[in-house]
């Protein structure tokens, strides 16, 4: 084989070996992409739903707090949105469909050849189709259906933060009724004593300055009773807009209050927080779907040949026979200038933008678990400070109260003290019950699920 022969095949090898090596050069100095899954699978976490039958609202019974969260789940406008929000998404899965870029190309084109004042009918015909050699539709549709995952984990996010807060309502609202009870507890003594100051003045037996002060502690018992009154249909009104109840329908409660408890081991919350929390799987689910989408800029970056197929008719101006021609075509692209840069950075951007968010995530999560659990035995030792010494003996103290001042043992002005400080401990001791219900839906919805497996003492 003769030199020149020779030379032109040494030339392809060494412009293939400096290609690939420029490839593998390029590939060693690109910063690795970050993984999805590292603190969660990449998949969705289906919040807690309770399996109860469908409530019918115009059947107008109380609810259970299950069928409260079921019914929430299904009909809060804050869900309803969120989902249809997500079928944006599917709509791209459906444009990710078709498996070319573009449809085929159908070309005419007709004119005559004129020689020596004659003329000839001339036509073609062409077909032709671009392609994407590199794989394009399967990541295209890869893609979409990450991003369809990442938009299901969002309205997952908000379906759980929709539970959370009717939990918490829920139990704001049976703690609400039981201020009112306390309140009418205390109105029916302050009524009962502003009677005895009223025969006692009438009878001559004490000052008219007597019925003024019990005047006063009764109009201050029953403004608290206004105010729990008023507290007590706010929290519904407001649970209703929440769950999407109705406005035609009273919404009515049944149910009791869980017990108190501690919080578990913060270890094993932050073990369930990773494993069931929305947002914890929505953020790996973000950056899954950023690494398909950099993965699919990448191969945008190929050529996109167009094949195509033509057939013409080329007649001669005279008597001689009309030429048949076909022809295969195909055109290539060559990327010199343009090689899909801009997609290419910004997916990569949004990747390293959904990885610090997943960071950000976990780290804030974490922190406020840790939080709300200490918040939660600090809780529950409030209640415990009321529960053990104070409430037990709320109403025989009220009872004796009442007595000695009927006997005469103590003036007004201890009475009025006295039923001061016991409205006010009461006060205090709903409050921490408050506190505790509504810092257990805060670290429920911190851990991402029930805080308890037992359902019948889960806050």
């Amino acid at each position: 084989m003769s030199p020149s022969v020779r030379r032109p095949a040494t030339r392809r090898s060494t412009i293939a070996c400096s290609i690939l090596l420029l490839s593998a050069a390029a590939a060693a100095r690109a910063e690795p992409l970050p993984e999805a899954g590292r603190y969660a699978p990449a998949e969705r976490a289906h919040p807690y739903v309770p399996d109860v039958p469908p409530v019918d609202p115009a059947r107008a019974e109380p609810l259970s707090l299950d069928e409260l969260l079921a019914y929430a789940d299904a009909h809060a406008p804050a869900v309803l949105s969120a989902r249809a929000r997500a079928d944006l998404a599917h709509a791209d899965v459906v444009a990710a469909g078709p498996r070319l870029p573009a449809n085929p190309e159908l070309g005419l084109g007709a004119g005559g050849r004129t020689v020596s004042g004659r003329t000839a009918l001339e036509f073609e015909v062409s077909l032709d189709q671009r392609l994407e050699i590199g794989g394009e539709p399967r990541l295209r549709r890869r893609a979409a259906r990450a991003e369809q995952q990442t938009a299901q984990a969002a309205v997952d996010e908000v379906r759980w933060e929709t539970h959370v807060e009717v939990h918490r309502l829920h139990a704001d609202l049976l703690l609400a009724a039981e201020r009112r009870v306390q309140a009418e507890r205390f109105i029916a003594f302050s009524t009962s004593l502003h009677e005895v100051a009223e025969r006692q003045v009438a009878a001559g037996e004490s000052s008219p300055i007597i019925r003024l002060v019990t005047g006063a502690d009764l109009a201050e018992t029953r403004e608290a009773g206004i105010a729990a009154v008023q507290t007590e249909a706010s929290l519904r009104t407001r649970l209703a807009a929440l769950v999407g109840w109705p406005a035609d329908t009273p919404l009515a409660l049944r149910g009791e209050l869980a017990p108190i408890r501690r919080a578990p081991a913060t270890e094993a919350l932050l073990a369930v927080m990773a494993e069931h929390h929305p947002q914890v799987r929505a953020r790996e689910l973000a950056v899954a779907s950023q690494r398909a989408r950099v993965e699919l800029e990448r191969r945008e970056a190929w050529p996109e040949p167009t094949v195509g197929l033509s057939y013409g008719r080329e007649a001669a101006p005279g008597p001689g026979p009309a030429a048949h021609v076909w022809l295969v075509n195909l055109s290539v692209p060559l990327p010199m200038v343009h090689a899909n840069q801009g997609p290419r950075e910004r997916a990569l951007a949004e990747l390293r933008l959904a990885d610090r968010e997943r960071e950000a995530s976990v780290i804030a999560l974490r922190s406020a678990l840790e939080q709300a659990a200490r918040a939660l035995d600090a809780a529950v030792d409030r209640v415990e400070l009321y529960s053990e010494e104070v409430m037990p003996q709320l109403e025989r103290n009220l009872a004796l109260l009442g007595r000695a001042y009927e006997l005469g043992e103590v003036d007004i002005h201890q009475v009025s003290q006295t039923r001061q400080r016991l409205l006010d401990a009461s006060s205090r001791y709903l409050d921490a019950r408050i506190a505790y219900f509504e810092t257990a839906a805060t670290l429920e919805g911190l851990v991402g699920t029930e805080l308890w497996t037992d359902a019948e003492v889960a806050p």
